[in-house]
């Protein structure tokens, strides 16, 4: 080890030179602390023997700057006294001393105490080397999961923009990437398929199931049971959830999901959709100036087999609303009343907003709703999809 040996007595630098060396070990010695102090910030030393009486600088306040100091190392400290008493050693140990040595020193007390001190240098560097790897192999996690994260937000769909309907929605993982998704996309018959899917858990596996049933779920004619008709959009929705809890059972994986599904009749205005254990969906209703949840209950996707699911029909008219959102919204207190968004409360608050465009609610739901830091620590996955109703498409097929 190279070992820092302090003392403003001429004579016990010499001596306590010779011992050290003879264990060893390389030698530098300093005349006080201040020395000292400088010295160990040019150098690099596994090891200080100190005295505790010197001026300018004293052995305690020596240890208290090495350990209040940033070193890449750690630096075992030895104080030689002949001081005695339990106060004496309080003092040193809460200083950052880690062992004492009594004058007149002795060889083989010196060369047990500094056994100890590789012993700790040694594991120190290990522990050290090891964070260092740790620290290296997170960061590349990191650049990973943010890229992932990237990739999943270029995923999502833009804003739809039609005569008869439009979508806006606010999506935020509560960890990088999510288990929340959703996806629509319109039909050559003039129709809006739509799904939101809320995978259960959190992080990279409910993640990359997540990103799985985006890409798959679009293009599995098998879930729909055929070619997605006009005439068949009664039947679709129950269908496509009873399929693909089939499929979900049958993979190997601890997950199941909660899911709204759906297609909206472009010409009529006409939505069907089904309701697979998700939080109820809000409707908006501009002629009746209202705001209710559509309290349908279901089962969720791939939880057991066997699960009946029921198609549920609504008729839109000119300037309503239909808002789709994952549960990860009740685990939050809004910033306006510091209450938990869900029940009674959510309600209120689409109550307040309900005149507001689809883009004007997603941003106060960003907003005001949710606090920077609220956002930036979130429990839970927080989605919501809002589709704006207007003209019907005077077309019939």
């Amino acid at each position: 080890m190279n070992i820092l040996i302090v003392d403003d007595a001429k004579d016990m630098r010499l001596i306590m030179g010779s011992i050290v060396r003879k264990l060893g070990h390389d030698v530098v010695e300093a005349v006080d602390g201040e020395d000292a102090w400088e010295k160990l910030q040019n150098g690099k030393f596994e090891a200080v023997i100190s005295d505790w009486q010197m001026p300018r600088l004293d052995g305690l306040g020596l240890c208290q700057r090495i350990r209040e100091a940033d070193f890449s190392h750690y630096t075992y400290i030895i104080l030689l006294t002949g001081l005695s008493g339990k106060k004496n050693i309080l003092d040193a140990i809460n200083a950052g001393a880690d062992g004492f040595a009594s004058k007149p020193v002795n060889l083989e007390e010196i060369r047990i105490r500094l056994l100890g001190a590789q012993r700790v240098v040694t594991l120190e560097n290990d522990i050290a080397e090891k964070n260092a790897a740790l620290q290296e192999a997170h960061d590349h996690i990191k650049k990973d999961l943010e890229a992932a994260a990237a990739t999943q937000l270029s995923s999502l769909p833009a804003p739809l923009r039609t005569e008869s309907i439009r979508t806006e929605w606010f999506y935020k993982p509560a960890i990088f990437i999510g288990g929340d998704t959703f996806d629509y996309y319109l039909t050559q018959n003039g129709c809006l398929v739509f799904y939101s899917v809320d995978i259960s858990g959190h992080g990279i596996s409910a993640a990359m199931l997540s990103m799985s049933l985006q890409v798959s779920l679009g293009l599995k004619r098998g879930l729909y049971g055929g070619p997605v008709t006009r005439e068949r959009l009664e039947e679709i929705p129950a269908l496509f959830a009873s399929n693909l809890n089939k499929r979900l059972l049958e993979q190997k994986h601890d997950h199941y999901l909660t899911m709204i599904f759906g297609i909206v009749d472009m010409h009529t205005n006409k939505l069907y959709y089904v309701q697979a254990g998700h939080p109820h969906p809000y409707w908006i209703r501009k002629k009746q100036n209202t705001v209710s949840a559509v309290e349908v209950n279901g089962f969720p996707v791939g939880l057991f087999d066997g699960a009946e699911y029921e198609t549920q029909m609504l008729q839109m008219e000119p300037g309503d609303k239909f808002i789709i959102y994952s549960d990860g919204i009740s685990e939050n207190n809004s910033v306006i009343n510091q209450e938990v968004l869900e029940g009674d409360n959510l309600t209120h608050h689409f109550d307040d907003i309900k005149h507001q465009s689809a883009k004007e609610i997603t941003e106060t739901i960003e907003n005001k709703w949710l606090s920077t830091e609220q956002l930036n620590a979130l429990p839970d996955d927080v989605s919501f999809l809002v589709f704006e109703f207007d003209n019907i498409n005077k077309k019939e097929g």
